[in-house]
């Protein structure tokens, strides 16, 4: 009797235990997944935060560039748009807003109205193509290949017909793993140089501080902002590093050059004829880069605007991943 009183109480004690864990690992799992939502739920409102915080930061920029083209007839780098990049704190995070003037770079559309246009065969006569040798300029004095441009001209035109071994068309492209075809239109970002013949990513990175792809062609480069290795293709002949920063150290901390001042510095002696369609101290186009950090949420992200008649427009926004 005893014995089967002791077996009822284990098998109880049992049962009771078998409930309990069961409870237990209820009771975690919903506490894990409570957890979870309530961090889903945090992640969502802080996503969303963050997004209008990018947004504001946004449009401080713009008011900064609307200003500054009340106060100031030239653009350079001790102007207010150039000192915003100090982070500031905002209510449960951070906040940096930095704007670049994309006119302190070579904008490879400047080359499409020129990659329909035939060079001279002989050496008597200038290149009128002006654009495309301020690009190979550039390349050289990167100490890339200077062929290169004719690939971008080939990719910037609408024909089909390869202008060197250099250049290519889809009949190159089509045989390339996997398979495209040349865009045969302007460069909307300036990574699309990876898929043109001949670049490659180093390649990219040793051009990317000095071009830029705008939504338009002719935009001139600013003297103002422009870096010193920038500077160097502004002659016909490459300037050398210390006399492109010769250029950079003697700008006038005011105003900045003006035109007129630049083509009469020491540096640019026998250059004016090139340089002169070249640049400017005036810019209409600048990239806003904001970026926020709301909670655990980090958020970036790069807009396009342009600048004209007193008023700011965004022309391409794009997060950064």
């Amino acid at each position: 009797m005893h014995c089967r009183k002791s077996t009822s109480k284990g098998m109880a004690l049992l049962i009771v235990l078998f409930i309990l864990v069961i409870m237990i690992t209820t009771i975690a799992w919903l506490s894990e997944d409570i957890l979870l939502q309530l961090r889903t739920t945090e992640n969502t409102r802080n996503s969303s935060q963050a997004w209008q915080t990018l947004l504001g930061s946004e449009a401080w920029a713009v008011s900064v560039l609307i200003k500054d083209s009340q106060e100031s007839q030239s653009d350079h780098l001790g102007e207010a748009w150039n000192s915003l990049g100090q982070g500031v704190e905002i209510e449960q995070g951070s906040l940096q807003t930095v704007i670049e003037d994309m006119q302190g770079r070579l904008n490879l559309n400047n080359m499409i109205d020129e990659s329909s246009v035939i060079p001279p065969q002989t050496g008597n006569k200038p290149d009128p193509r002006i654009w495309t040798q301020a690009f190979r300029r550039l390349l050289i004095s990167l100490e890339l290949n200077p062929l290169l441009s004719d690939a971008v001209l080939d990719w910037l035109d609408p024909d089909q017909d390869v202008r060197s071994t250099s250049g290519a068309e889809d009949i190159d492209y089509l045989n390339m793993t996997p398979p495209y075809r040349a865009a045969n239109r302007a460069f909307s970002d300036i990574s699309e140089l990876l898929q043109v013949k001949g670049f490659d990513k180093k390649t990219v990175q040793k051009l990317a501080p000095f071009i830029a792809a705008l939504p338009a062609n002719n935009i001139r480069i600013n003297i103002n902002t422009a870096p010193a290795g920038l500077l160097r293709i502004l002659g016909k002949n490459l300037l050398s590093i210390d006399e492109s920063q010769r250029l950079v150290s003697d700008r006038p901390k005011a105003n900045g050059y003006t035109v007129e001042e630049f083509l009469q510095h020491d540096m640019m002696a026998g250059e004016q004829d090139i340089a002169i369609p070249l640049i400017t101290n005036q810019s209409s186009y600048f990239l806003i880069k904001s970026s926020t950090k709301i909670g655990r949420t980090r958020a970036k992200i790069n807009s396009l605007v342009e600048r004209k008649n007193g008023k700011v427009g965004v022309v391409r926004r794009r997060p950064v991943l």
